[in-house]
């Protein structure tokens, strides 16, 4: 597809390349040396795509975008950043209204990269690029220091058909420009040499040499070389050096004079070591590479071992609650059988007759023993099978409410109940076995903070959405005391059957384990956390009925 393209830079070597570039794939181009020429050309030219440098004068190209987005025949058109300066200075090209950001590196690099924009653009998906710059693996420091000069076109030519070396360095000896002369004398590209330290061209005992003079050099000419020897690779030199200011700007101009070449075996040692530093620069940085990724593996390795401990421990428990549950449910079933008969045959002997009163009351006593062995039964048997108790869908504020004024008149005067109850959904379940929770859990709290003071503190609340499984939401009930806690090796047993800390036959050692039974048959989770004198906190998930 044919586009109308503007672009702005200040170096008409990029002007020209990208002319030559975009003429070839068949749009038509205009240029601007400047932002100032830039508006001029939109005034009766209206482009489809704009190509932007950052750093330029009379008018930089952060501003450029800004002016440009405020046109309304422009509010449409494509503003594409070219500059390595965006890089450096990480900003955000969208805050001032650019679509993408290419980074200046080979031209080769940049042709493949608009190539890539044309096609987001006529396939209609140029908003995928995001915020990236594109390119940032290519960028070359001296496209950032070039992009700071001020570059005077009408010397250029007089310079580059000279025949000594010329070169403009910083104040802190970079190269921002240099003529073909100096590239042939130095024996590098130009795209290399651009914005590379000047003293690395040298080797050590030439730095120390031009250092001195770089950082003392003033307005007078310095020149070495003439009088003494000056070597650089295979070439015999004289180089003059001068500084120069303009705008509060410094820079210090270069002036190479080639008196000779070195012999051709001593440039090709030079080329030699310096491949192998590149070599051993690459090698070292793929072998950092390498290590960092089996360092990330081993730690994955770790995770994954961790999780599967985790894994394995729950299977174990589940294992075992389901060998437990089965064998408490056929002694239950046995056992119950037993008292069907004993209370039988109790009841047939207390029917009216000339029994004594004495008798009589042996005979009560019989049966209100076997009873509590049949309430001790059915909590075996809510352990271990379904209950019988048909679910239906319950608010669990009103089921609280409802224990806890049965559970007020046990609470001593120094436990202190707090109350956090907030709207919920629904669940399906059974009122009584929810209730047969509340009461058990509570009920060892009280017990846990019977030596001292104490908070007893019930919370019921939506979990965070991270916390809920991929197509159910649960409410959570936390139950929390600030009672003696559970050590770390009584902690995993909780949920077993018969065990219990409690001393002096208090307890039967089947109330958290008929309460993981519960919470099991409704499809929920119950965690518990707790550590020795610092409280334990139950948390419950239950899940809602769907809406």
């Amino acid at each position: 597809m044919t586009h109308d393209i503007l672009v702005v830079d200040n170096n008409p070597v990029i002007l020209k390349l990208m002319t030559n570039f975009l003429t070839k794939e068949g749009h038509r181009v205009k240029t601007a040396e400047d932002g100032l020429a830039a508006l001029e050309i939109v005034k009766s030219f209206q482009p489809q795509i704009i190509f932007v440098d950052l750093i330029m004068p009379r008018i930089p190209g952060e501003k450029l975008c800004k002016i440009l987005r405020q046109k309304e025949k422009l509010r449409q058109t494509v503003i594409i950043i070219l500059s390595a300066a965006a890089v450096e200075q990480k900003i955000n090209f969208k805050d001032f209204g650019a679509d993408a950001c290419i980074a200046k590196g080979p031209f080769k690099e940049i042709e493949r990269h608009i190539h890539l924009i044309f096609k987001k653009l006529d396939t209609g998906c140029l908003q995928t690029l995001g915020k990236n710059i594109i390119g940032t693996d290519k960028v070359y420091k001296r496209i950032v220091t070039s992009e700071l000069l001020s570059s005077r076109r009408h010397f250029w030519v007089t310079l580059n058909n000279m025949a000594e070396g010329f070169l403009e360095l910083t104040e802190d000896g970079r190269i921002v420009y240099i003529n073909q002369a100096a590239v042939n004398i130095v024996g590098q590209p130009e795209e290399k040499l651009l914005a590379s330290d000047f003293l690395d061209i040298f080797d050590q005992e030439q730095k120390a040499e031009l250092s001195g003079l770089l950082v003392n050099i003033g307005p007078e000419a310095v020149t070495i070389g003439e009088r003494e020897i000056f070597k650089f690779q295979n070439l015999y030199l004289t180089i003059t050096l001068v500084a120069l200011n303009e705008d509060d700007e410094k820079s210090i101009i270069v002036i190479i004079h080639d008196i000779t070449r070195r012999k051709e075996a001593e440039f090709e040692l030079q080329q030699y070591q310096e491949n192998l530093e590149l070599i051993v620069h690459r090698r070292t940085a793929e072998l950092k590479e390498i290590n960092r990724e089996l360092q990330d593996e081993i730690e994955e390795r770790r995770q994954i071992a961790r999780e599967k401990e985790g894994l394995e421990a729950e299977l174990r428990q589940a294992h075992k609650m389901e060998a437990i549950g089965t064998m408490a449910a056929g002694i239950a079933h046995d056992f119950n059988n037993l008292l069907t008969a004993i209370f039988g045959y109790t009841e047939l002997l207390s029917l009216p007759s000339n029994i004594p009163d004495e008798s009589l009351s042996h005979l009560h006593n019989i049966i209100k023993a076997a009873s509590r062995a049949r309430e001790l039964i059915n909590l075996i048997q809510t352990f271990s099978k379904p209950a019988q108790e048909e679910f239906s869908p319950l608010r669990l504020p009103i089921i609280i409410d409802e224990t806890l004024s049965l559970l007020r008149p046990a609470i001593p005067p120094q436990v202190k109940l707090v109350t956090d109850i907030h709207p919920c959904p629904p669940v399906m379940g059974g009122a009584v076995q929810i209730q047969q929770v509340l009461l058990n859990i509570c009920t060892n709290a009280i017990h846990a903070m019977q030596e001292k003071d104490g908070t007893l503190k019930i919370k019921l609340s939506m979990p965070p959405l991270s916390a809920q499984d991929d197509e159910i939401n649960f409410v959570e009930l936390e139950i929390s005391d600030t009672g003696i806690g559970i050590s770390e090796e009584n902690l995993e047993k909780i949920f077993d059957p018969y065990f219990t800390t409690q001393i002096g036959g208090e307890g039967t050692g089947l109330g958290l384990s008929v309460v993981h039974g519960i919470i099991r048959r409704h499809g929920g989770r119950i965690t518990v956390n707790s550590s020795e004198n610092r409280g334990t906190t139950f948390k419950i998930f239950l899940p809602c009925l769907p809406a």
